[in-house]
């Protein structure tokens, strides 16, 4: 231990910067546990360290002790953009169509009183500040009382703002709004030039937002951070797919947006549920050497967080579970359970999201209701099927190390002594 720097400061570049992370025994010195498995980015604000510390009272005080550490919420069901391969249009449509979701679009007061719950019920269980990541099903600047509800989650409940948009239908007021109240913004690019854009967002009204209005968008996110003196606290990030027409773009569009301030990079692979027909298809060289040199050489634009796959050798992602690799239970439904509408879900896949069985329930926003819901019935049900049922995973990272990490304090003698240390 006295070899090792250990860092217990959380500032933004702190939080996304750590190699991995160790469970020791203070009284010792001795190393139990570690993982160099924490994808900072996909975190923040909160670290890897407080699952750790969820997973650790969960041992201590029982699984129905763990706080709700990170919630998505999908609370409209429309968009602008008909993004080649995008996820959300087969559970998208089984939302809207016969009633199966009972609120695709929240009603802002009954919005209100669902996350007054959450927060009530994770801050009993130790988590002051819930990740709360507003993705949507569709564009999330659609929905008509955005601003409403943002404040209310930051300043009523404590809740931590992570917003993932285009930026497409993003007003002034939402760029001021955000600017001044969220933790992270994460603009996604379907394309990364002009071309790119144009054909990978398949917007239904042509030209309506190009990728120079999506550029100048991140400038101005940028300079509002600025203007309200919080650029050591929001995190502006950035994400595309890898696809053919980005190949020989990547250089060019990290030096526009490190130009601005821009901290993070994601280039990650296409997430669909049609793999098939992506198989076949193989990374040029040409990108592959462009994203390996920029992972090298990156920092030079002003990034401080840039992700790639680390397989270049296909353009697909298979998320397929082997039998042999499964974890014992899905840790990722009891911390971070999605929010489709008001349905509480264990997961953000298609063919979770399209199956009843596998939501908690709908909320209503009454004190005391999760505590039932998170042991009623369907929790037990998901409990016993995820992920033995499972032939896929969009967590399996989060789920294995948490796994590892409840085996290893089950065995020890004083978990009191067990702390936890980013290392860098």
């Amino acid at each position: 231990m006295k070899n090792r720097q250990f860092e217990k400061s959380f500032s933004k570049e702190r939080l996304i910067s750590p190699k991995r992370i160790i469970a020791a025994d203070v009284t010792t010195g001795k190393t139990i546990w570690l993982t160099d498995k924490i994808f900072p980015q996909h975190f923040y604000p909160l670290s890897i360290k407080e699952y750790c510390e969820a997973i650790k009272k969960g041992v201590k005080e029982g699984i129905e002790k763990i706080p709700i550490l990170s919630v998505s919420s999908k609370d409209i069901p429309y968009c602008d953009f008909n993004c080649v391969d995008c996820l959300a249009c087969p559970s998208r449509e089984w939302a809207i169509s016969d009633n199966h979701i009972k609120y695709p679009i929240i009603p802002i007061e009954l919005y209100k009183k669902v996350l007054k719950e959450i927060s009530r019920y994770s801050k009993e269980r130790g988590c002051e500040n819930v990740r709360f990541e507003l993705c949507g099903e569709g564009n999330p600047d659609l929905y008509k009382d955005r601003i409403e509800m943002i404040k209310f989650a930051t300043q009523e409940c404590g809740m931590k703002i992570v917003y993932v948009s285009t930026g497409s239908k993003m007003s002034e007021e939402l760029i001021d709004c955000l600017a001044h109240y969220a933790s992270c913004i994460r603009i996604s690019f379907p394309g990364i030039s002009t071309t790119a854009y144009e054909v990978y967002s398949g917007q239904v009204v042509r030209n309506s937002f190009e990728y120079d209005d999506a550029i100048r968008l991140v400038e101005k996110l940028c300079e509002k951070r600025k203007q309200y003196g919080r650029e050591d606290e929001l995190l502006i990030g950035t994400r595309t797919c890898i696809r053919p027409l980005n190949d020989g773009h990547y250089t060019d569009f990290l030096e526009t947006v490190g130009r601005f301030g821009v901290d993070a990079f994601q280039a990650v692979k296409v997430l669909t549920p049609e793999y098939g027909k992506h198989q076949s298809q193989s990374m040029t060289c040409q990108a592959i050497s462009e994203l390996l040199e920029l992972k090298e050489n990156y920092r030079k634009f002003g990034i401080s967080s840039f992700q790639i796959p680390n397989d270049l050798s296909k353009i697909y992602n298979d998320r397929s579970l082997r039998e042999e690799v499964k974890p014992s239970r899905c840790w990722s439904s009891l911390v971070s359970p999605p929010l489709y509408g008001t349905n509480l879900m264990c997961c953000v896949l298609w063919d979770r999201i399209t199956d009843l069985s596998y939501h908690y329930g709908v909320m209503e926003g009454n004190i005391g209701e999760l505590e039932t819901m998170m042991n009623g019935a369907n929790a037990k049900f998901i409990k016993e099927n995820c992920p033995k049922n499972c032939k896929d995973c969009c967590a399996y990272n989060d789920n294995k190390f948490m796994d590892s990490l409840w085996k290893v304090l089950k065995v020890q003698d004083n978990l009191d002594n067990i702390e936890f240390f980013f290392e860098y």
